[in-house]
């Protein structure tokens, strides 16, 4: 059953990917594409794509295309990855062409040495994320995550080099139906990454596609001699469409480099049938091999938010059951601890007079096994009250803060912001409907402008029964 899906579309087509495993498990079941209508309906194509899906989708990945980030290389005199990550925030303030709040970026760490950690900061217009985003809801879908193209040829090459040894650095070209990927990897990192507007029908067009594209990848080694020195090309990789195998001697005599022509479908063994549309598989594939913890991530920072808060929930549920697992365990054997000690009471109470320590020591058993019932008993109120609060929260609700009150007054305040105010009104009856809830009112709610749209805070009281 497939547990990824990963989406791309180019100017020209949409197409999809499912795939089943982590890591170095993971295995493509199917590659399928559609070519978008004159009317540029995407969702619409998507969707045709996805009416027999199978059931089970863990996540959902979407790939912006190359084109549309951009990259700085900057050396951070650290290596750690929490230092990185502020390092990184101020120099994002600072010397992105657009305003903070209209960027989405990350970075990843093409070489340490010495203390100093060489980074590439890759970042995207919001409007670009919130595109994505759009025509992903409109086909009925909601992303976990997005990552550029670029990650999509290296979790390809990575598959497609694992039992044959290849010169590295080594540059791999992806040529699709409207741009032509290039990136250059070493180690399994990447190290640069270009890409250009011409697609397999312009370079053929051209009438000499060969030479063509062997003048932009000769610009992308003079771009990557500049930047990175020690990154000189060893091995160049061709893939994707068009008449590759009959451009390779060209290609390599003016480069004089060893030239490698790879099948895209080469690393996906499990997917046989034809496609509906032509492009190559290289970077929906190669996304859904890899993985998600290794793809660089521009998912905004209200998603990535969302995504931590529901892991966290699954984490929380685990360790409460653990907990309550033990507790139960526990009691039990505490219980029938009693239950040995006071049938051995029973046999000897003629001589009673003589154990009246044990007897003594059997009542503090007791009390000990009613202490204990109490804690348990409170502990699954918690739980539960917990349980429900989250499992009632739709995703049109984010929650900040719930804080659990005890003594006499038993009292949940829940504070979070949603979409709407009928999103918040919606949410309080779903409150006041749970199992142990007395009475649940408004306390207050606001309303603030944000990136995205107008948000509606509140906070809600809840009284336990």
């Amino acid at each position: 059953m497939a547990s990824r899906l990963v989406v791309e579309w180019t100017r020209l087509t949409v197409r999809i990917a499912l795939a089943d495993g982590d890591g170095a498990r993971s295995r493509v079941r199917m590659i399928r594409s559609q070519t978008i209508n004159s009317a540029g309906d995407i969702a619409g194509a998507l969707r045709e794509l996805l009416q027999d899906r199978p059931a089970g989708l863990n996540e959902v990945l979407a790939v912006i295309p190359r084109e549309q980030v951009i990259t700085r290389l900057v050396k951070f005199p650290a290596t750690k990855s929490d230092e990185l990550m502020q390092m990184v925030e101020l120099y994002a303030k600072a010397q992105l062409p657009y305003p903070r709040e209209q960027a989405v970026f990350d970075f990843h760490v093409v070489s340490q040495q010495d203390g100093f950690s060489m980074v590439a900061i890759v970042a995207c217009q919001r409007e670009v994320v919130d595109r994505q985003l759009a025509v992903l809801q409109a086909a009925g879908l909601s992303a976990n995550a997005l990552t550029v193209s670029s990650w999509g040829l290296l979790g390809w090459y990575r598959a497609a080099i694992a039992k044959r040894p290849i010169g590295e650095p080594c540059l791999v070209v992806n040529v699709d139906d409207s741009r032509t990927d290039l990136v250059l990897t070493a180690g399994g990192r990447v190290l640069s990454t270009r890409s250009v507007g011409q697609g397999v029908s312009d370079w053929q067009a051209s009438g000499d596609g060969a030479s063509l594209l062997a003048a932009e990848i000769d610009r992308s080694r003079a771009a990557i001699r500049k930047e990175l020195p020690a990154g000189d090309i060893r091995t160049l990789v061709l893939t994707g469409m068009g008449p590759l195998a009959q451009w390779k001697d060209d290609i390599a005599q003016r480069l004089s480099l060893p030239v490698e022509i790879i099948d895209a479908r080469q690393p996906f063994t499990d997917w046989t049938a034809p496609l509906n549309a032509a492009v190559s598989p290289v970077v929906v594939g190669g996304v859904a091999c890899l993985e998600p913890k290794g793809l660089l991530n521009l998912s905004p920072v209200e998603l990535k938010t969302e995504r931590s808060q529901r892991r966290q929930l699954h984490e929380l549920a685990m360790v409460g059951a653990l907990f309550i697992g033990a507790m139960a365990l526990g009691a039990g054997l505490l219980y029938q601890e009693i239950g040995r000690q006071r049938q051995a009471a029973a046999q000897l109470e003629r001589a009673l007079q003589e154990l009246e320590p044990a007897a003594k020591r059997v009542q503090e058993h007791g009390r000990s096994a009613a202490l204990v019932t109490s804690l348990l008993t409170a502990r699954r109120h918690v739980a539960d009250i917990l349980a429900n609060v989250f499992r009632s929260t739709p995703d049109t609700v984010a929650l900040d803060a719930v804080n659990l009150e005890g003594g006499s007054r038993r009292e949940v305040t829940i504070r979070g912001n949603a979409a709407t105010m009928q999103d918040a009104l919606t949410y309080l009856k779903r409150i006041q409907l749970l199992d142990g809830v007395v009475s649940a009112q408004l306390k207050y709610t606001s309303q603030r402008s944000t990136s995205i749209g107008e948000r509606t805070d509140f906070e809600i009281l809840a009284r336990q029964k």
